[in-house]
């Protein structure tokens, strides 16, 4: 099957994911998402994948990954595969945003994207997180652990519930510590 998508042509995203490759253009063989993130931003919950592999590429900035307990920093051309079933988040660093893809083997789980969003409208606002981790599971995604957890900027693992006010500390403190131009 061969498959040419024109950027007009990208089904919807969601925030900061815009879906390149829809599983329906490659008969569920793959998916391809692009993330485009700001800085300081935790990414989802620590989660695994239990029947497809994800693979992230760095196009632009920095983004901190952590991988099956390991914690790592990819920059521009850096890559990682991760398997299916094992734990990994991530977030971008303080000193900038990250554009990055993922490629999503089989494909599937970036229809969670456009179905979120379209609950987000039908609500007329953000869901919660319960709600947020319901829907995803329809889409391969399980949350590890017992007590969600997202990662900072720095890489430590903290309650998801601590995560953007930890990362917005993190980001003030490397902004003042910027020289004024």
């Amino acid at each position: 099957m061969t498959t040419i998508i024109y950027p007009e042509d990208r089904p919807d995203g969601r925030r900061g994911f815009e879906i390149v490759l829809p599983s329906g253009a490659t008969d569920g063989a793959a998916a391809l998402v692009e993330g485009e993130i700001a800085a300081a931003t935790p990414g989802p919950p620590l989660h695994t994948h239990a029947e497809s592999d994800e693979t992230y590429f760095v196009l632009e900035g920095s983004l901190v990954m952590y991988i099956d307990g390991e914690v790592t920093t990819l920059g521009p051309g850096g890559m990682a595969h991760i398997s299916k079933g094992t734990e990994h988040t991530w977030s971008t660093t303080v000193e900038g945003g990250c554009r990055f893809l993922t490629l999503h083997l089989p494909g599937g789980y970036e229809l969670y994207h456009p179905t979120a969003l379209a609950a987000e409208h039908e609500k007329g606002g953000p869901l919660i997180q319960s709600d947020l981790f319901e829907l995803a599971a329809k889409f391969d995604w399980r949350m590890a652990g017992t007590e969600p957890q997202r990662l900072t900027p720095e890489g430590v693992l903290v309650p998801a519930g601590e995560a953007d006010a930890e990362a917005q500390r993190l980001l003030a403190e490397y902004t003042d510590k910027q020289p004024v131009a």
